[in-house]
């Protein structure tokens, strides 16, 4: 938007007094041993080289010296649109500041930190450091110094979008300036007007943006008459910004025609010297003109040159936005559909990162143009179904996951049942070894177990008696008989409930419900391993077949017995059968 008034106050006066100023390269041949110390910042700023400045960070310089080295590392780097390389050389700047108890450099760090977070669109950092920045006004010397440092200041409320209040502080700082002009000295006079002809021309600008073109046309009508008195044909920082900011007058009023020529010179002054910043905000104003005025690939033509050539410039309008904003409507107009598409989504992209509606309008809010509505209406709805899209694709994403994670836990618990299925028929066979322990091995431990409970022999023999038919049943398919029960199998094995109740659970383990189911299952188990057609049978059928009353008891007795469902236990079977 504008050069920084103490940087003008440090460096800009060197050639105020010349007509003009022309950036060159450093020529290979110069021999930077026979330039003094000052010569060589003098080079730096003609040239806007960090040749000369690299060549000094390797001579023992005052801390004065470096002061200086460090505000030339920030201009130019800040000049060329290196933030963060800027961020580095102010933060040296407000270090050796600090230990000199330099509140002057102190505050031109702060201030072009604040800068810096501006572009960088954090602007809470920026305010942050534009309020660090205001406590050190107070140490300026009172006359132009503080004048300008108060008008440098109160750019934050430009850049804030209150521009009722930069106006008022940047009049306070003109009229503090004016009544300088019966007391200072010749010498001074020049730098005087100079400053008043800069805070002149922002002034304007805030009038502009508050749409007081007369007071506007004022500011500059004074900004003009100082410099045909004091600095005819100069050109340097403030007459450029000064042509920048007539055109930018005749925009905003939309007359078009008489804004051209004023940007147009703009951008030829860069042609041969360094005013990039300048001139890349020229152009974008020349898009968005010649696209008001229908001739599309000129507009087409110069927002490009802005887009290939990005400055990052600190201002209330933003100008990557416009640039995007009017490719695209200009290359919507000629019909080319892969560039319009590009701007667009480069045009959004800005527009969420900014995140501001009124901000991101503001040029809309005073050319009012139908069609720059109408991109707004096209990228909403471009943007609503991209977040339609976004939507459904998040919601695929969601469901993969999901049937990701069932999958997974399928798997294992596959491996699970496996491994359940596994044990149980290798207990199975366990337990028909077991049946081969001799009958008096098992008197001996049925007579231990009794004598540890105190009963008789006469009822160790019974139990044995017993035990022995219990095998015997078991060898049998009797238990899948569907009338089966504790009182039909006492009487079956010629003893009464209680006892026979009493073996089962010493000697089984188990309750007369699961020795029985037990001895179902296995049974069914043992026909489906052996005969393949029970593995075609529905599950009702083989509760039937091993002797239960219903589908849901059959199932139930299954899992509790196995761990697993019949379903799973005949999947396994024909996983193993088709190895």
């Amino acid at each position: 938007m504008r050069k920084s008034f103490l940087f003008q106050f440090y460096f800009i006066f060197i050639i105020l007094l010349t007509d003009s100023f022309v950036t060159n390269g450093q020529s290979k041949s110069d021999s930077l041993s026979k330039y003094s110390i000052d010569e060589l910042f003098d080079k730096a700023f003609e040239t806007r080289s960090t040749d000369y400045l690299d060549y000094l960070s390797k001579k023992k310089l005052s801390q004065d010296e470096e002061k200086d080295l460090y505000r030339w590392y920030y201009f130019l780097a800040s000049t060329n649109g290196k933030l963060d390389l800027t961020l580095h050389y102010l933060e040296k700047l407000d270090s050796i500041s600090k230990s000199t108890n330099d509140p002057i450099n102190q505050f031109l760090a702060n201030l072009g930190v604040a800068e810096v977070y501006y572009k960088k669109s954090d602007y809470e950092q920026s305010k942050q450091s534009f309020e660090r920045a205001q406590k050190f006004i107070k140490d300026f010397p009172e006359g132009i110094e503080r004048s300008l440092a108060n008008a440098e200041y109160s750019y934050f409320y430009y850049l804030s979008g209150n521009f009722d209040v930069y106006i008022v502080e940047l009049e306070k700082s003109i009229s503090d300036l004016r009544k300088l002009r019966k007391n200072i000295s010749e010498s001074e006079s020049a730098y005087l007007e100079n400053s008043i002809a800069t805070i002149g021309v922002n002034l304007a600008c805030g009038y502009i943006m508050k749409e007081d073109f007369d007071q506007a046309a004022l500011n500059l009508k004074e900004v003009d008459s100082i410099y045909a008195t004091n600095f005819k044909d100069a050109v340097n920082s403030t007459s450029v910004h000064t042509l920048l900011v007539k055109g930018k007058y005749h925009f905003f009023k939309k007359e078009f025609e008489k804004a051209i020529p004023y940007f147009e010179e703009v951008i030829s002054i860069d042609k041969d010297i360094d005013f990039q910043e300048e001139a890349y905000m020229a152009q974008v104003f020349l898009g968005i003109i010649y696209y008001q005025l229908g001739d599309y690939p000129t507009s087409l033509m110069h927002t490009e040159i802005a887009i290939n050539h990005p400055m990052v410039v600190a201002d209330y309008v933003k100008y990557e936005m416009e640039s995007y904003r009017y490719a695209y409507l200009a290359s919507k107009q000629l019909g080319d559909t892969e560039k319009s598409l590009k701007y667009s989504g480069l045009f959004m992209e800005q527009d969420e990162e900014l995140n501001d509606n009124k901000r991101s309008n503001f040029i809309n809010s005073f050319i009012n143009n139908l069609e720059v509505g109408k991109l707004q209406d096209d990228l909403s709805a471009k943007n609503s179904t991209n977040f339609l899209l976004k939507y459904i694709l998040f919601g695929l994403a969601v469901l993969i996951a999901g049937l990701g994670i069932i999958l997974f836990y399928q798997f294992k618990e596959n491996k699970k049942n496996k491994q359940k299925i596994s044990d149980y028929l290798a207990q199975l066979n366990a337990d028909s070894q077991k049946k081969n322990i001799s009958q008096d091995k098992r008197k001996d431990l049925s007579s231990e177990e009794v004598n540890e409970q105190g009963q008789s022999q006469e009822i160790d023999e019974k139990t044995g008696k017993i035990l022995d038919k219990l095998d015997e049943f078991e060898e049998g398919d009797l238990y899948v008989d569907s009338r089966m029960s504790l009182a039909f199998l006492a009487s079956y094995l010629s003893t009464n409930t209680i006892t026979l109740s009493k073996i089962i659970n010493t000697y089984k383990q188990m309750n007369f419900n699961d020795y029985i189911n037990g001895l179902r299952i296995r049974y069914i188990i043992e026909k489906i391993k052996n005969e393949p057609k029970f593995e075609q049978y529905k599950i009702s059928y083989l509760a039937e077949v091993s002797g239960f009353s219903s589908h849901s008891i059959f199932s139930k007795a299954f899992k509790k017995s196995t761990g697993v469902t019949p379903s799973q236990f005949l999947d396994y079977l024909k996983e193993e059968v088709d190895k």
